[in-house]
């Protein structure tokens, strides 16, 4: 099977390339302003967070003005406020009564570099190699496993990589879109994340039927503070998570997922 490496600076990307030329092709759009926000509002209401018009007519306008894009500045007018994190972030996953987990668990803050993340977003916007359209779905999965900011990842990740209609018509892929109206898309996302984040499990303490109740608030509570601290307590390193080694099977499950949409 044939293999594609790719080295963007600190970071690493590496994917099977059989089949990518076979990617659909998505038709120039005929209203870009009205395409881009529609994008921005499936994406607020896949994460169940619908921000103000102001804000979304701000990102629109940054994004058409500027031909790379800053995260700071994407940041600042989507969402108005500080752009990196200062503390521990996981996606959520399973919670019932036996175990508790995340899908994946964020680098750790201290190793959040906004200039080398930057340098991952100006090395997509000037590709213009082999399998592009792989290459930046492959950018938004490491983005999205990074996971720099305390909110907004997801929507940060698809802007910048994938739904930026002005600077990236050719390899524009409406994933919001996708997401929030067709079921199988969300699946086959759902699948190819499982395969690139960095998850945790931790069992629960079984509360009995005679417990009282107070006692079963305490174990609940003891239960998340021993989940915090496995949180806290990454050891994953910064390389873990700037290189990304997608099997074939993954591969697969993208190329997939794209055909779905780009079509």
């Amino acid at each position: 099977m044939p293999r594609q490496t790719i080295k963007i600076k600190e970071f690493t990307i590496m994917f099977n390339d059989d089949g990518c030329d076979k990617i659909g092709k998505f038709m120039t759009p005929i209203d870009p302003d009205r395409l881009m926000y529609k994008n921005i509002m499936d994406s607020n209401c896949i994460e169940q967070d619908i921000l103000p018009k102001d804000n979304i007519n701000d990102a629109i306008d940054y994004l058409k003005n500027n031909r790379v894009p800053q995260i700071e500045g994407l940041y600042e007018a989507l969402f108005k406020r500080e752009t990196f994190r200062h503390c521990s972030v996981y996606v959520s996953d399973k919670n019932n009564s036996k175990i508790i987990s995340a899908a994946n668990v964020g680098i750790q803050h201290e190793n959040i570099d906004p200039n080398e993340l930057q340098q991952l977003v100006n090395f997509a916007y000037e590709y213009d190699g082999q399998n592009k359209i792989m290459v930046m779905f492959a950018c938004y999965l490491l983005y999205e496993r990074i996971h720099p900011h305390e909110d907004g990842n997801g929507r940060m990740g698809r802007l910048l990589f994938l739904e930026n209609v002005y600077q990236l018509t050719k390899s524009f892929i409406p994933l919001s879109t996708a997401l929030r109206h067709n079921k199988q898309s969300k699946q086959l996302m759902n699948e190819i994340f499982k395969h690139i984040s960095f998850g945790e499990i931790m069992k629960k303490r079984q509360i009995k039927s005679g417990d009282a109740a107070i006692y079963r608030v305490e174990i609940q509570e003891m239960d998340l503070n021993r989940f915090y601290d496995i949180i806290n307590d990454n050891q994953r390193t910064k390389q873990q998570y700037y290189t990304l080694d997608l099997d074939d099977n993954t591969c697969k499950l993208i190329t997939k997922l794209l055909n779905s949409i780009r079509v």
